[in-house]
């Protein structure tokens, strides 16, 4: 299947390029995810530049089912550090909703942190978050990325980062899954786009209005 993909950012500190999943007040956000094993699309509100509600639609392939996730979550910025090169962010995430696998209903709770640190040329995150299903199979997913910029843009020129990107989903794949991912950014407009070592595609943005 052929996924095309075009997401629209906030232009925040320095330009910075990663989707966050708090942005400013009053700001809707949609966020999809498509990796091997598991699609997602976080919809939500920042009610303050630090919180934001919303809800994720997550279908994971496991090794031998098919989970589907409605979480109502909630997204808190804890911390923020901007200097004149560079910023750093640390975010939690906590949701409950439900979990449906093979017509059969259980409650479903979410919980996440996330850290990233970028400065004009370097870039590198952390995120780990766990879906515990009622009765069911544990989801542990945690993901590594170091980027570096190959160029220095100006404000409103075409931004591009070369991304190392390590994921790993005990329940839905041996091992670690390994991608390079290139981001473009231009004006209010992201795209990230790679594909793991096997050839299996990666996209992931998001569009704030």
């Amino acid at each position: 299947m052929k996924w095309l993909c075009i997401f629209l950012s906030i232009i925040v500190f320095f330009n910075s390029s990663w989707a966050h999943p708090v942005s400013y007040k009053d700001a809707y956000g949609i966020m999809p995810t498509i990796m091997a094993n598991r699609q997602e699309l976080e919809l939500n509100y920042s009610f303050s530049n630090n919180q934001a509600f919303g809800v994720s639609a997550i279908k994971i392939e496991g090794k031998d089912s098919e989970y589907q996730f409605l979480i109502p979550r909630y997204n808190q910025r804890i911390f923020r550090r901007n200097q004149l090169d560079s910023q750093l962010n640390l975010y939690l995430t906590a949701g409950l909703g439900v979990v449906d696998e093979n017509d059969s209903s259980n409650p479903a709770l979410l919980t996440g942190l996330q850290f990233d640190y970028e400065t004009r040329r370097i870039y590198t995150l952390f995120l780990t978050e766990h879906l515990e299903n009622n009765g069911g199979r544990d989801f542990w997913s945690s993901r590594y990325r170091l980027g570096v910029a190959p160029y220095l843009a100006d404000f409103e020129g075409l931004h591009t980062w070369l991304i190392a990107q390590a994921d790993y989903n005990p329940a839905t794949m041996n091992g670690v899954m390994f991608s390079p991912v290139v981001r473009f950014f231009y004006k209010n407009y992201l795209l990230e786009v790679g594909s793991s070592l096997n050839g299996q595609l990666f996209m992931a943005g998001i569009f704030h209005f």
